[in-house]
């Protein structure tokens, strides 16, 4: 009798546990879906402009290796915003073009320098 008592016990806990798990993590999630940031933005759109920016960069290295340090990348809805300084108007083109590649870009905002 002891024994099933106990084991009734642990049953009924490991399901309380389950269901305070499962409630925690619903509300967790629409906290989450239901934050913004103060721009107006959801957490989802940062996060894609981060992956847009985090490709972008990648591609960037790997076309242009250590000159692409003077090139600051903003991404904001989509919208890709390029600054700095290049070295000839062939690798701004270049970059203009690999930006326009990367997957969710919406919009290119040129903003890169020639120097020579």
């Amino acid at each position: 009798m002891f024994l099933e008592s106990y084991s009734q016990k642990r049953v009924r806990s490991a399901s309380n546990f389950k269901l305070w798990v499962a409630v925690t993590l619903t509300l967790l999630t629409l906290l989450i879906i239901s934050c913004s940031t103060p721009g107006g933005r959801s957490v989802e759109a940062v996060y894609d402009d981060a992956v847009i920016a985090t490709r972008l960069k990648g591609c960037l290295t790997e076309m242009m290796g250590s000159n692409v340090i003077g090139i600051d990348v903003d991404v904001y809805h989509g919208e890709v915003t390029l600054q700095g300084r290049v070295r000839s108007p062939n690798m701004e083109s270049r970059v203009v073009a690999v930006t326009a590649h990367v997957q969710g870009v919406r919009k290119i905002i040129n903003l890169l320098h020639i120097i020579p």
